[in-house]
C-alpha cells in the first residue's frame, strides 16, 4: 500500500495564525463561465469545502452570499488571482467584521473514474493583505498515493451504509472524493 497523498503545493507564512485573525470571510466559489462540467463541480463541492474548513476551527467563519458580495465589491465572486478593487478588504471587513478573507476556487473537476479534483485557495488578512495560507493542488484518483489517502479517509471519517463499499466508494463518488480532497487541504491550514 502506497503512503497517503500529502499536498505539496502549500504555502504557510508561518505555522500559526496571528491572534489578530479571529474572523474569516469565506467568499463564494467562482463559477467557470460556460464550463458546465466545472460549474456542476462548484455547485456540488463548494459547500463541501466550506464544511471541511469549518471543522478545522481555525477562526469564526462568515460566509458571504453572492448578492452581498456584489453589493460590496461589484462582483458576486472573486478568485485569489483576480485584480481586486482598491478598497476590497476594507469593505469586507467593515461589512462582516472579518480580519481575513478566504478565496476558494475549483480548478479541475472530472466526475467519472478516475476522479480528478483540483482546488486553489488563499487566506489573506484585511489589514496588510498578507497571504497566510495558500494551496493549489490536484487530486487524481488514479494515483496510488491518492487512492491510499482517500481510502484511509473513508475508513476514518465516512459512515458508509455498506462496509464492502468502504474503500471503493470514495473513489467513485464525486462528493465523497471531494470531501477527502477538501479535508486533506483544510488540514494544512495554520491554527492559533
Amino acid at each position: 500500500m502506497a503512503p497517503a497523498y500529502k499536498p505539496a503545493n502549500v504555502y504557510l507564512r508561518q505555522p500559526k495564525l496571528p491572534q489578530s485573525i479571529r474572523r474569516v470571510a469565506v467568499l463564494p466559489v467562482p463559477r467557470a463561465g460556460t464550463d458546465a462540467n466545472l460549474n456542476s463541480g462548484v455547485d456540488l463541492l463548494g459547500p463541501v469545502f466550506l464544511d471541511e474548513i469549518s471543522k478545522q476551527n481555525v477562526a469564526d467563519l462568515v460566509s458571504v452570499a453572492p448578492d452581498e458580495l456584489r453589493a460590496l465589491t461589484g462582483a458576486s465572486s472573486w478568485a485569489a488571482g483576480d485584480k481586486l478593487p482598491l478598497d476590497f478588504f476594507r469593505r469586507l471587513s467593515q461589512a462582516t467584521g472579518c480580519d481575513a478573507v478566504l478565496f476558494i476556487s475549483l480548478t479541475t473537476y472530472q466526475a467519472f473514474p478516475p476522479l480528478r479534483i483540483g482546488w486553489r485557495a488563499r487566506l489573506v488578512d484585511c489589514v496588510e493583505s498578507h497571504t497566510w495560507w495558500a494551496v493549489d493542488d490536484l487530486f487524481d484518483a488514479g494515483a496510488a498515493s491518492v487512492i491510499s489517502g482517500a481510502e484511509s479517509y473513508a475508513r476514518a471519517n465516512l459512515n458508509l451504509p455498506n462496509v464492502l463499499l468502504e474503500d471503493t466508494g470514495v473513489l467513485h463518488s464525486p462528493r465523497r472524493f471531494g470531501q477527502y480532497t477538501a479535508y486533506t487541504l483544510a488540514a494544512t491550514l495554520p491554527h492559533h
